[in-house]
């Protein structure tokens, strides 16, 4: 069995291909519920908000696992952990598609956002460890593009199979995916040992970590910022007169931030910050456009803009998680996990808040606050040294 070399040169795109398909899988299991939610309500007699609830406490359940068990697996041969998360997916996904009853509905979600909360370090941790140091970024773009891409194409995939062959099938599927994920995992990504025991810091230590507590504070911010406003992009694309309304906004974003991890894997391990300010300054400049209520050429082209800002700072703040972490990567990847996640739930919940005291483009103006704190922290705070362009931080 091969395992990793620690400083392997180029990259291993076979391998990370298989990251990318785990990564891809996850959000596609998380959106799933959104995608067939008519049919599902009406096959588990509940409400639609039952079906709403679904995607909550998976991604709940993320956010709670994922800093505490990390932490306590730590030791464990990577390899065989990463085959047994996807395991927990296809087993996750099959009981969803065979349950009739909603608590057990609701059990096998909390067990499938469980795994969800683990995996993520895992792989990104994978992704560290099988390329040189200066390799890093573009190995977690990677990495990443497979959650780009399913949540651009989740939702309308998710809803062309539930409409084809059925909810329950469609989990099925899921299922099925998570297995042949499993083979291409066993075959093509190399073992890794656990961290030894002395290598392991503390959670207190970890988070203690120079630089870290910047770049955990500025990713809550973006994640609030920009999902206080996609989460409605219903209102949005009716307010800026989108002919094809919601489906066409979510698409010109979703096009916009696939060009972003593009942008992001190819300049992020020589321009990290720049990359990642740059981001958060065209938020901004996106909204103030936005708010003006422009003809819909303009506002085609914004949120195409918004879209590529917003697909930049995945890659870049997990590259600079993993650059100022070291060997404690995995670790600070899963308290950057359970930050985005936090992140998500609050922009949600802000953005339901103020549209219900306000109109859409009330959201507009939190999105422009929590981005200018984001970019204020990583001006003012985020001094690690390496951070520079051309430095990278190698795992063992």
């Amino acid at each position: 069995m091969s395992t990793i070399h620690p400083r392997r040169a180029g990259l291993p795109i076979v391998a990370l291909l298989a990251l990318s398909s785990t990564a891809f899988l996850t959000i596609l299991t998380e959106t799933m519920p959104a995608a067939v939610m008519p049919d599902m309500a009406a096959s588990l007699q509940i409400s639609s908000g039952g079906v709403g609830l679904l995607v909550s406490v998976y991604a709940l359940a993320s956010a709670a696992a994922a800093i505490p068990v990390v932490a306590l697996a730590r030791g464990l041969p990577r390899k065989p952990l990463y085959v047994g998360l996807v395991l927990i997916f296809a087993l996750a996904n099959a009981v969803t598609a065979l349950s009739t009853s909603y608590p057990l509905t609701i059990a096998s979600r909390v067990v499938a956002g469980l795994a969800a909360g683990i995996v993520w370090p895992v792989i990104c941790g994978y992704a560290i460890r099988l390329v040189a140091p200066d390799d890093m970024g573009r190995a977690l773009a990677i990495t990443l593009a497979g959650s780009t891409v399913a949540l651009v194409a989740g939702l309308p995939l998710g809803t062309a199979l539930g409409n084809a062959i059925g909810w329950r099938y469609s989990y099925g599927l899921l299922s099925v995916l998570a297995l042949l994920v499993i083979v291409w995992v066993l075959f093509a990504v190399p073992a890794a040992p656990g961290s030894q025991a002395r290598q392991r810091a503390s959670i207190r230590q970890v988070l203690g970590t120079a630089g870290l507590r910047p770049i955990l504070l500025a990713t809550l911010c973006a994640m609030l910022a920009n999902y206080t406003l996609y989460t409605y992009m219903a209102p949005l694309s009716e307010a800026l007169r989108l002919p094809g309304r919601t489906g066409q906004g979510l698409l010109l974003f979703g096009i916009g931030a696939l060009l972003g991890v593009v942008l992001a894997g190819k300049f992020v391990d020589r321009w990290l910050r720049p990359l990642a300010m740059g981001a958060l300054v065209a938020t901004g400049v996106v909204m103030l456009v936005l708010v003006m209520e422009p003809v819909v050429v303009v506002a085609c082209v914004a949120l195409i803009a918004w879209g590529t800002s917003f697909g930049m700072l995945p890659t870049v703040f997990q590259a600079a998680t993993g650059r100022v972490s070291g060997e404690n990567a995995e670790l600070a990847t899963a308290m950057l996990t359970t930050t985005y996640n936090l992140g998500i739930f609050g922009g949600g919940a802000v953005g339901g808040l103020l549209l219900g005291i306000a109109d859409i483009w009330s959201l507009q103006l939190v999105v422009f606050v929590f981005s200018g704190i984001a970019l204020a922290l990583l001006a003012m705070r985020t001094r690690h040294p390496a951070l520079r362009a051309g430095r990278g931080v190698h795992i063992d």
